[in-house]
């Protein structure tokens, strides 16, 4: 497993979806693929917590707030990366078949429908400049944040698996690149999840294999 040097910034939000933006903060453990690592960019729970921020899972404010208890604490915050990691691939396992126009497994479905009913437990409505709108409660502790984060991800992966949006969503065909994506091209022909990167270097490597001596 390869590690990841750069910062939660850094990572290009190319998904369509938070819930496939999280999904996509790994690669390398599709079915066949050419890389012989799985590159890991969820390093530590603060990363975690930065790029919730940078996917704006949550409010700068949120951050602000709960960044003492995530940076600052002498807490191991292991477990927590570990139920994150765990919860993110629980969606690939859903996410990816449906991508292949393939069923999802129900075990995952199933592990997806109790995050999101975790999930709703930490929303409350509150009046906002004199309406009624939906709020987050507080969190008092590491493992709390955990579960509320994923929650949020688990509202919105089952607000977008019944959207009837499903049509649209794409895995990147370069063979070392697992990263899911919503396809909002006019022709609906999108084949990589960027075409900067993925799509410029499968075209490169056929342009070698043409003009390799036979």
């Amino acid at each position: 497993m390869t590690h990841f040097t750069g910062t939660a910034k850094s990572i290009r939000l190319i998904g369509g979806a938070r819930v496939l933006d999280f999904i996509n903060t790994t690669n390398g453990r599709r079915p066949g693929t050419a890389l012989k690592v799985i590159e890991e960019r969820l390093t530590s729970f603060q990363f975690f917590f930065e790029w919730a921020l940078h996917a704006s899972l949550i409010s700068a404010r949120e951050f602000d707030d709960y960044k003492p208890m995530v940076f600052e604490s002498s807490i191991a915050y292991q477990p927590d990366l570990d139920a994150v990691i765990a919860f993110r691939e629980c969606l690939y396992e859903v996410f990816y078949p449906l991508s292949m126009n393939h069923a999802a497994p129900d075990e995952a479905l199933q592990q997806i429908n109790q995050m999101f009913q975790q999930g709703v437990a930490w929303r409350v409505l509150r009046s906002v400049d004199g309406k009624p709108a939906w709020a987050w409660k507080a969190c008092t502790t590491a493992q709390e944040l955990t579960a509320m984060v994923l929650g949020r991800l688990a509202i919105e992966a089952t607000q977008l698996l019944v959207s009837g949006d499903l049509h649209a969503l794409r895995s990147c065909s370069a063979t070392d690149c697992d990263w899911v994506f919503m396809d909002i091209s006019k022709n609906k022909q999108r084949k990589w999840c960027q075409m900067s990167v993925c799509g410029s270097r499968e075209k490169l490597s056929r342009l070698k294999q043409v003009s390799a001596p036979h």
